[in-house]
């Protein structure tokens, strides 16, 4: 723990830039259990900041939060005060200057430097300068100019599954602490590279590492009810778009990152955005035409609307969460696809007021520990502990207990996380099954990270027809 006490950094009047933006929302994560994506999208709604001033805030806040262990590694190596005496808002300031040298290709060091050190003036911390220009002049000098493939303990893993060169050691040596260099190179905690080198080994550990510390390819699910997907495709094809088929009839694979809302298509409520490993889970309930289903833990909602399209629209859908305003978010979504059978329910964090069903289908996507999409939550990687494992496996058996409780004789449930961790999938299921009678297993399906496209996991279960 810092001995400096955390303080609010207000910028001064003046015009905000990417870096202003950035450097908020980073020292707001200090104080706030809100993860930086969050944060940064309510930012960029009141900056005034043109696209890529947008998308360098994007990436330099996010770039940050995800590679906050490498870079106190590699800062470690050039500040000489003990870290629990520099101020965090001040060691936040070196790590988005060190981000901006270390990672990015398209800022020169001498910029990176200059506007890190002008953005402490901007704070209000004109001491701070003569520090912050010493440390990232000396870590500007220790890079090298040279990009190799195999890691190493003087080489960060970038982006790209290349690494950048140092004239130093940062890290434990591969070769003797390889779940040690895993953690401090690639920005993962200790405990959870422990674990993953000993389920997945040194080779699988390192694509993970390079995989989910890249910005995951964009999916889109087409919405049938509105647009045929090669309508869609050609659409996005004339915008500029670059834009493939995806594994399922509804999905597309856009080649890069574009702003949603200026897509072809978004407003008239053409398609979602989402990753097919989650529109695996809706096709693998398959709710019938018609048919009473539950979305347990709904918000935003993206499976909600999954499921109305595959009932084309006909039925119901419940739709409940413990939080309003997410769940406001499953409604507006709905509304703009022009979906009209989903109907949604505010229920209590301990589950009291479950609604009674029966459900012919159940959707629980539970709350877990997002191991399977690190690259879209960079801040998770760091709130995974045994403590918070332990208790989502709980609230998750809990879950799926209130849920079969609902289940109609014939109905099916999908449980669905986006971990890959054992005791919140496999061991969750069969604990919970052996506690019914007539409840059945009859598939079960692991989403690898990278292979092609988010981690997670997914089991169906019916009930006998007879109970």
């Amino acid at each position: 723990m810092n001995s400096i006490q955390r303080k609010q950094i207000p910028i001064e009047r003046g015009p905000q830039t990417a870096r202003t933006v950035c450097y908020q929302v980073l020292c707001r994560t200090a104080t706030s259990q809100k993860f930086a994506s969050r944060l940064l999208d309510g930012a960029l709604e009141s900056a005034s900041l043109s696209d890529a001033d947008r998308r360098l805030a994007t990436e330099l806040t996010l770039g940050v939060a995800r590679r906050e262990i490498t870079l106190d590694a590699i800062l470690a190596q050039f500040v000489s005060r003990e870290r629990g005496s520099v101020e965090p808002e001040l060691w936040r300031l070196l790590q988005l200057g060190a981000y901006q040298l270390t990672f990015t290709t398209g800022i020169p060091a001498h910029a990176a430097v200059n506007e890190t050190v002008t953005l402490a003036k901007a704070a209000g911390q004109p001491r701070w300068t003569g520090f912050a220009n010493g440390v990232l002049r000396a870590l500007s000098r220790s890079l090298r100019d040279e990009f190799v493939e195999q890691p190493a303990a003087d080489t960060v893993p970038l982006q790209d599954e290349s690494c950048r060169s140092f004239d130093r050691k940062l890290f434990p040596d591969p070769a003797t602490q390889p779940a040690e260099y895993f953690s401090a190179a690639f920005g993962f905690g200790e405990r959870m590279s422990q674990r993953w080198h000993e389920r997945f080994g040194f080779e699988e550990l390192l694509r993970l590492g390079f995989w989910m510390n890249t910005p995951p390819p964009p999916y889109l699910r087409t919405n049938l009810l509105r647009v045929d997907r090669d309508v869609l495709l050609n659409d996005l094809r004339a915008a500029g778009v670059a834009a493939e088929p995806g594994e399922f009839p509804e999905s597309i694979r856009l080649h890069g990152h574009v702003p949603v809302s200026q897509l072809p298509g978004f407003r008239q409520g053409w398609f979602s955005v989402q990753d097919e490993s989650a529109m695996a889970a809706a096709r693998l309930l398959a709710p019938a035409h018609g048919a009473r289903v539950w979305d347990m833990c709904a918000a935003p909602g993206g499976k909600t609307a999954h499921l109305a399209e595959l009932m084309q629209d006909q039925g119901d859908v419940l739709a409940t969460d413990i939080d309003p305003t997410r769940l406001q978010k499953v409604v507006s979504g709905c509304d703009r696809l022009g979906l009209n059978i989903v109907q949604t329910r505010l229920i209590d964090p301990d589950g009291g007021n479950l609604p009674n069903g029966p459900f012919d289908a159940i959707l629980l996507d539970a709350p877990c520990t997002n191991t399977g999409v690190l690259n879209k939550r960079p801040e998770a990687r760091h709130r995974v502990t045994a403590e918070n494992l332990a208790e989502l496996s709980t609230l998750q058996r809990r879950l799926l207990r209130g849920g079969l409780q609902r289940l109609a004789p014939g109905g099916r449930l999908v449980y669905s996380t986006c971990s890959i961790e054992p005791e919140e999938n496999q061991q969750v299921v069969a604990e919970v099954v052996t506690e019914f009678n007539g409840i059945k297993r009859c598939d079960e399906r692991e989403h690898i990270p990278g292979r092609p496209a988010d981690g997670g996991y997914q089991s169906l279960l019916l009930r006998d027809i007879n109970e």
